[in-house]
């Protein structure tokens, strides 16, 4: 399992849809979605809805009146200039590929809604690809070979993966 960084970035200054350039990914990856880099000089974020795109359950963060020092942090006001916290932090989700199918095309969606009235919808479309048969062994140590026949030296060889332990029965034919 493999762990990626998307970063959504930019000053969003009205009601705009933004469709990010898919991204592939082989395998579960578990990805986080970095919004700390979306500009809230001109506005602030008042709520997030994310939509991962693959049926699980919605994220839906909303910005607090008042924000409470004693219990948050603030280092988004001092890294950032976010005074009084923001919504737009790291948001993790991992991705599982579809078995039934070698492909699974996904997308998710960031809807924001700024204090000055105007929201903003980010697409990120996602291509999760199972792995094959290949992938799924890694590294092979052989286990037994049995010769079939003196003639043809015909050889059947049992492989197991160093990986998920699993015994593969492979038949080299050498005539």
């Amino acid at each position: 399992m493999s762990e990626i960084f998307i970063n959504l970035t930019g000053a969003l200054t009205a009601n705009e849809t933004i469709v990010k350039e898919p991204i592939n990914f082989k395998g579960a990856p578990t990805v986080n979605f970095i919004l700390s880099g979306v500009n809230e000089e001109a506005s602030q974020a008042l709520s997030l809805d994310i939509n991962f795109g693959d049926g699980t359950e919605r994220v839906f963060s909303q910005k607090d009146i008042v924000f409470n020092y004693k219990e948050e942090s603030i280092f988004n006001e001092v890294l950032y200039g976010k005074v009084g916290g923001t919504i737009m932090d790291t948001y993790k989700h991992t991705y599982v590929p579809a078995e039934s199918t070698f492909t699974t095309n996904l997308t998710a969606q960031f809807l924001i809604y700024f204090n000055n009235g105007f929201h903003a919808n980010i697409f990120q479309p996602i291509s999760l690809i199972s792995e094959s048969y290949y992938d799924d062994i890694k590294k092979l140590g052989i286990l037994n070979t049995q010769m079939v026949g003196l003639s043809t030296s015909d050889t059947v060889a049992n492989l197991q993966s160093k990986f998920n332990d699993r015994t593969y029965i492979t038949y080299l034919d050498n005539s």
